[in-house]
């Protein structure tokens, strides 16, 4: 059985891409990670992270999609594009883990939660990534600390204002 797709949205891969640290995603995910062209065009807005992705694509750590036009996902992003409920990126992101199947990873929790809580598609964060290096010691608690840091300062969405106050939420 292979592990299914990490899509990722611009918000979740710009994260770890600000902060120059794509390989922590890389290390945990590489030839997992996907990334659709509408994410892609996002990305195209600040032009080192959109150089950042490309190394990572053109290295094989993260997949290049495009829809197909007429399939069920490109169907399903212009539906939800039309709802203007979402960006280009994450309602992408949506229609294709739904209808392919994946794993969307993205920090936007107030716009995408519920869709995929009601459609039964798992959720990654940067705070679950980043929980998930510290407790694997794949990071100390100072190196993590500094990236969440990292990340708050380039104004990334984050559950908390650093780790260690993350940590405490979470109760460990």
């Amino acid at each position: 059985m292979t592990d299914p797709p990490i899509v990722l949205d611009t918000d979740f891969v710009s994260s770890f891409a600000c902060v120059d640290r794509l390989d922590i995603i890389e290390g945990l995910y590489s030839r997992r990670m996907i990334v659709l062209e509408e994410v892609t065009e996002e990305l195209k807005r600040v032009r080192y992270l959109e150089d950042r992705v490309c190394f990572s694509i053109m290295y094989g750590h993260i997949r290049r999609v495009q829809m197909m036009a007429g399939s069920a996902e490109a169907l399903e992003y212009a539906r939800l594009c039309e709802s203007d409920r979402y960006g280009s990126g994450e309602a992408a992101c949506m229609a294709y883990a739904r209808c392919c199947g994946g794993i969307v990873a993205s920090n936007n929790l107030r716009d995408v939660r519920r869709y995929c809580e009601e459609r039964k598609i798992q959720l990654l964060t940067t705070a679950d990534v980043l929980l998930r290096v510290y407790h694997e010691e794949r990071l100390d608690l100072p190196q993590t600390e500094s990236i969440w840091r990292r990340m708050v300062e380039k104004r990334r969405r984050l559950p908390a204002s650093s780790f260690m106050e993350y940590l405490e939420k979470q109760g460990r």
